[in-house]
């Protein structure tokens, strides 16, 4: 059916074609006439206007019959006779109606038999230099003669405007003809298509839907669907194909998803234990790497504070020595001189207050490069094996002074508010590592720009270790996963997330706890509850692997 239904419509688009190019010839047969007899219209204006060209050149020549104008006017005159023989032959080529032939016999009759005569006696006239007789002869007989030519001249060009509209009105309905025939065949090869197009669709669409449908039940999941189309073609077939591979997906699946269950599991817990074990390993060789810095450094940094302290005292010892010398009235003049002239040569008083603000600035530089070198020290304290009284006022300020690219006037203010702590029996430098990470931590989350209020106090057996910052604040879907291992809202490459479960970490195992307050928009704090005196809290089979933990990114 669907065979024979192509072949009719291939069939009616082949007559259709035919009908229309044989349309289309006849047309253009009919625009050749067209064109033809427009073309003779066009030369029998180019006949009126040579005749006019020649009249007046001839006049021309009466008026001047000497002189450059007159030698014009002749020169003229001879074209204008080339060009109306031109057009005569051209119109004998494309004439095809008797009465245009006939009108164009008479014009060249009157040319060769009474104008041409005429136009040569004139001109022998003139050059004869008998103006009068030139004259008579034009105005008695050229006149006439050209007037009955003119009469003919309205009757040529009225037959090829004639012929030129019957031409057009002929070439007009033939397309219309065209037109019509066209759009109807073309409306019936558009209702043959479609009602092919709609037994085909009705033959295919709804199989293929269910098809379709079935296909995307399975892609979503769905391993239950089945499909029955009741047919005994290929798309029946395709159906039971397809109920055949759903059952077999149905058992694949079941054993796929418990490999994958377990691989995940799997990789979970070797992704976690590669991150900390990579993270203990990083932070470890850091450990080392400041402590031995710090200890390199400590000895020559010691030297040269110590020794500005000698250089500050000799220095103001020398310069008594000199003002002594120049408080004694009792000394020679010439020597006076030679002295008062040295020290206008080297601007004594220039140099004298110069080298005791120089000194104290070195020993300013030098005191600050040792704090900093026993920060590091005490930041660096990574194998700290034992409980130890630690003052936590002293780490934090410590820490703060660490990071001081953080803490500026100009980015991050800090604001300290410390109660009165006793020490706490503590590994100082894993709670260096925890003030590290919150601070940090708030410095980044406010982009570096805002306040953060660091506040202690003793309730009871506990202190109690406030961070507070004005930053957007955490939302409450993150509060609870903050402390989870890997969860970072930082960009890929920035951070592991290990950072707060580490301190979550530490802090468990000095037997304490942390929490976190927020608010969106309003800011974040972060509490640190520690017991005064951990005794049995800590768990000592743990401690030193914990101890290498490092300085892990904010989240």
């Amino acid at each position: 059916m669907y065979l024979s239904f192509g072949v009719i419509l291939m069939m009616g688009a082949l007559v259709a074609a035919l009908l229309v190019i044989m349309m289309m010839r006849s047309t253009s047969s009919y625009k050749h006439v067209l064109e033809t007899d427009s073309r003779v219209a066009e030369l029998a204006l180019v006949v009126n206007a040579d005749t006019l060209r020649i009249s007046e050149s001839l006049r021309g020549r009466l008026l001047h019959p000497y002189g450059e104008v007159g030698t014009q006017e002749l020169a003229n005159l001879a074209a204008a006779d080339a060009d109306l023989d031109e057009a005569y032959s051209s119109m004998r080529k494309l004439a095809s109606d008797p009465e245009i032939i006939a009108a164009l016999d008479g014009l060249e009759d009157i040319d060769n038999t009474s104008l041409d005569p005429l136009e040569t006696q004139i001109l022998n006239a003139i050059e004869r230099q008998e103006s009068a007789e030139a004259e008579r002869i034009y105005f008695d007989s050229y006149v006439q003669a050209r007037t009955h030519q003119q009469d003919l001249l309205d009757r040529l060009n009225q037959l090829a405007s004639e012929r030129v509209a019957a031409s057009a009105g002929q070439t007009t309905a033939q397309s219309k003809i065209v037109s019509g025939v066209a759009v109807a065949l073309t409306l019936i090869l558009i209702v043959a298509g479609c009602v092919l197009g709609y037994y085909l669709t009705r033959s295919f669409e709804r199989p293929i839907s269910q098809l379709m449908s079935a296909a995307r039940a399975i892609a979503a999941g769905d391993l239950n669907k089945k499909l029955s189309l009741h047919r005994n073609d290929e798309l029946g077939e395709m159906a039971e194909v397809l109920n055949t591979m759903v059952t077999n997906l149905r058992g694949l699946n079941s054993n796929l998803a418990d490999q994958v269950r377990w691989l995940r599991e799997a990789r979970d817990e070797l992704a976690q234990t590669q991150g900390q074990l990579v993270q203990q390993e990083k932070m470890a060789a850091l450990g080392q790497l400041v402590a031995g810095v710090a200890h390199e450094l400590n000895n020559p940094i010691s030297f040269v504070y110590s020794n500005t302290i000698l250089l500050r005292d000799s220095v103001a010892s020398l310069q008594r020595l000199c003002g002594l010398y120049d408080s004694c009235d009792q000394m020679p003049e010439e020597i006076r001189t030679r002295v008062n002239d040295l020290k206008d040569d080297i601007d004594y008083d220039f140099l004298s207050a110069d080298i005791s603000t120089a000194i104290e600035d070195c020993h300013e530089g030098a005191r600050r490069v040792r704090d900093i070198v026993m920060n590091l020290r005490t930041f660096s304290r990574l194998d700290d094996s034992e409980l130890a009284p630690t003052d936590i006022s002293e780490g934090i300020e410590s820490t703060a002074r660490i990071l001081g690219q953080y803490f500026r006037p100009d980015r991050v203010v800090l604001h300290r508010e410390y109660g009165e702590l006793p020490k706490l029996d503590a590994y100082a430098g894993q709670l260096a590592q925890v003030w590290m990470n919150l601070m940090v931590n708030a410095a980044q989350a406010m982009n570096q720009k805002g306040n953060l209020w660091v506040t202690t106090n003793l309730e009871g057996d506990r202190a109690i270790i406030q961070f507070r910052d004005d930053g957007p604040g955490i939302p409450p879907e993150s509060i609870g996963k903050v402390f989870d291992p890997f969860y970072t809202t930082k960009a890929v490459g920035e951070g592991t997330g290990l950072g707060l479960s580490i301190v979550h970490s530490i802090i468990r195992r000095h037997g304490g706890e942390i929490r976190i307050e927020s608010q969106v928009g309003a800011g974040t704090t972060f509490i640190v509850v520690l017991p005064v005196t951990m005794g049995s809290h800590v768990d000592n089979a743990s401690k030193a692997s914990e101890s290498a933990q490092a300085v892990a990114e904010p989240v």
